[in-house]
């Protein structure tokens, strides 16, 4: 291997160097660049649209990384409701006291009286053994099949409305029948079809909430930190199956109450501010189906500011 002697390694910088040499001489790069102005400003313009894009692209990134905010369309109809027939349970139970338990034969009665309302769209009987299969088969999509330990399966009625503004007049038509105990509305899920999981997020009030308490350092209690939130989000990242995680705040909560309001009529209690929490809702690219969303239950729940991780129901 031959190296190039010292004479020649300096007369090749010289011809390289940009301010050595003869001091009447402009350097090579400058005169090059006087006359090419154009060609300049391209490389230069070129330079700024890389660091642009760079800093761009990490932008871009990062708010891929971060979750979409609730699907902006109108709230669904709030139009189903049950209606539960005396217990039998004695007296001072409910709105019936003393009657006896309701069979099959006075929930099918009453649901004939129903089905001659002309704000109803339909009228349904679910017997008591109905009531237990779905209420498993709910429990067992959620993972936690022995939470149905204890759990009193009750034969009911469920309405229809064909307007949602025509409940209270439909209730205090039903409510006068002496077989009639109470009548409920049925939530209305917004999320049913937008959402297979729910993430529900610890809120100020839940202070007292083992879940809420548990897994947390420096006697960090109630709501979700900023911290805990980045941490359960950079977890449903990591989750095969993921699509979209959307965020539904304590706004979005608070405005959907407001436009549902309470289960029971006779009920008006409005949410306290420290009651309304955040929930982190994904959406799957195929559904889970219970075990799925069992194995989803166990990595999200223990995570520090978890207060519950549910399926999202759709029966629309």
């Amino acid at each position: 291997m031959s190296f190039p002697d010292h004479d020649e390694s300096s007369s090749r910088n010289e011809e390289l160097s940009f301010g050595g040499g003869d001091p009447d001489r402009e350097p090579r790069l400058r005169a090059w660049s006087r006359a090419h102005p154009r060609l300049v400003a391209v490389c230069v313009a070129a330079a700024v649209l890389l660091a642009a894009g760079g800093a761009g692209g990490w932008y871009l990134h990062r708010r891929s990384q971060e979750p979409s905010p609730p699907p902006a369309v109108a709230f669904p109809e709030q139009t189903r409701f049950t209606v539960l027939l005396c217990s039998g349970y004695g007296p001072g139970e409910g709105l019936c006291p003393g009657r006896r338990k309701a069979d099959e034969a006075e929930h099918l009665a009453v649901a004939a009286r129903m089905r001659a309302m002309p704000e109803l769209a339909g009228v349904a009987y679910v017997s008591e053994e109905d009531n237990r299969r779905e209420t498993l088969a709910l429990y067992a999509a959620r993972g936690e099949p022995q939470e149905t330990e204890g759990v009193a399966f009750t034969a009911h009625l469920r309405g229809t409305l064909r307007r949602s503004g025509d409940f209270a007049a439909v209730v205090a038509k039903i409510t006068a029948f002496p077989e009639v105990k109470r009548v409920i509305r049925v939530p209305v899920d917004f999320w049913a079809g937008k959402a297979d999981v729910a993430v529900h997020l610890c809120a100020a009030a839940d202070a007292p909430r083992e879940e809420c308490t548990e897994n947390r350092s420096g006697g960090i209690a109630g709501a979700a930190t900023g911290a805990e939130k980045e941490a359960v989000l950079d977890r449903l990242r990591e989750l095969p199956g993921v699509e979209t995680v959307y965020l539904q705040d304590r706004d979005h909560l608070a405005r959907l109450l407001g436009h549902y309001g309470p289960r029971l009529p006779e009920r008006d209690q409005p949410v306290q501010p420290d009651q309304l929490y955040e929930t982190f809702y994904v959406k799957l690219f195929r559904p889970a189906g219970p075990a799925g969303t069992a194995e989803m239950v166990r990595a999200l729940e223990p995570l520090p500011g978890v207060r519950e991780v549910t399926p999202v129901r759709d029966d629309r």
